[in-house]
């Protein structure tokens, strides 16, 4: 038996009973996945080390009135979920629950080593969350081995799919941080293959492997590098948009950095502050092209009318009989 593996379980048991007014033999069963003659056993254990625990007839265990043993011991899987589960509480929309998280958690903090204290103040600026993240959203599992390879500054080498191909493609990278961003989840790494940063999808990195390599550089934290990228490229657009089908752009507006609308009678301009690339936006407006228009910046037309050329091409080299639709306005159910 591993002893190490063992003393952890029993430890958490202790840790458990203590956080609880009592504990049944099913609940530690079904959490540490062990028979019940362990779970006897392991709390035998707790009592000879001299932990007063009481067996509540009918109902479960709990340990004595009274008693409490600060909880100094965390492992760094903890820590990392302690730290993760503060920046999602940052963004809790009740006022209450975040307050008093933030006051629990200090108590937990205190109790810290001093090196566990470190790691968490060095992992609080690789994750970097925008507003409209909420509590139900996922968090990929392999979070931990990134962020804890920041933590020892080891490449890691990733196997990643790219957009559209159906094999993974090898990159050894030296991972920054993590941010959410349009409901995904990314990593931002330097890319030995690109000698550059670059960012990678979470749910399309299928594997990954710690190397022995350390980083080669110094790496500015997730956020200040993300600030910085947002500054120097966000376009600012401008379109108008007939009133009857405005609320058709209502859901996506959101994800090219929609920042507010002037309403009138007949129309709605709206604004935005968009940090993808043109192309991604110019072919979402395309969708509602024979109600909107483009105002600012004038260039994004171009764009368009390349987009809207190159599929009329496309549909003209097929054999079929084809007559232009646009003398038909676009009805919207």
């Amino acid at each position: 038996m591993d002893i190490t593996k063992r003393f952890d379980r029993i430890l958490q048991i202790f840790f458990l009973l203590q956080s609880k007014s009592v504990v049944t033999t099913e609940e530690l069963q079904k959490r540490f996945e062990i028979s019940l003659r362990t779970i006897y056993r392991d709390l035998k254990a707790l009592e000879i080390a001299g932990i007063p625990i009481v067996n509540e007839s009918g109902s479960g265990y709990s340990i004595m009135e009274g008693f409490r043993l600060q909880p100094s011991r965390f492992s760094q899987e903890e820590i990392l979920s302690l730290m993760v589960a503060e920046k999602v509480m940052q963004k809790h929309e009740t006022e209450f629950v975040k307050k008093h998280f933030d006051a629990a958690l200090i108590k937990i903090k205190s109790s810290f080593q001093v090196h566990q204290k470190r790691d968490f103040l060095h992992l609080e600026d690789k994750i970097h969350l925008k507003n409209n993240f909420t509590p139900n959203d996922y968090l990929p599992n392999i979070i931990d081995v990134l962020l804890n390879s920041t933590l020892k500054k080891k490449v890691v080498h990733i196997h990643y799919l790219k957009s559209g191909d159906i094999h993974t493609v090898g990159r050894s990278v030296e991972p920054i941080g993590v941010f959410y961003e349009h409901s995904l989840w990314y990593l931002l790494a330097y890319c030995h293959l690109r000698k550059d940063y670059r960012n990678f999808r979470l749910d399309r990195i299928k594997k990954v492997l710690v190397l022995e390599e350390k980083f080669t550089i110094a790496h500015p934290t997730v956020n200040e590098f993300r600030d910085k990228s947002l500054a120097e490229n966000v376009m600012k657009v401008e379109i108008k948009v007939d009133r009857k089908y405005a609320n058709f752009l209502y859901w996506e507006r959101q994800i090219f950095g929609f920042t507010g609308e002037e309403i009138s009678d007949d129309f709605v301009v709206m604004y935005f502050d968009c940090s993808l690339a043109v192309v991604s936006f110019v072919r979402w407006f395309v969708k509602f092209v024979d109600v909107a228009e483009i105002i600012e910046p004038a260039h994004l037309n171009n764009e368009l009318v390349e987009i809207m050329e190159s599929g009329l091409k496309r549909i003209k080299s097929k054999e079929v009989d084809w007559e232009p639709p646009f003398n038909k306005r676009k009805t919207y159910e």
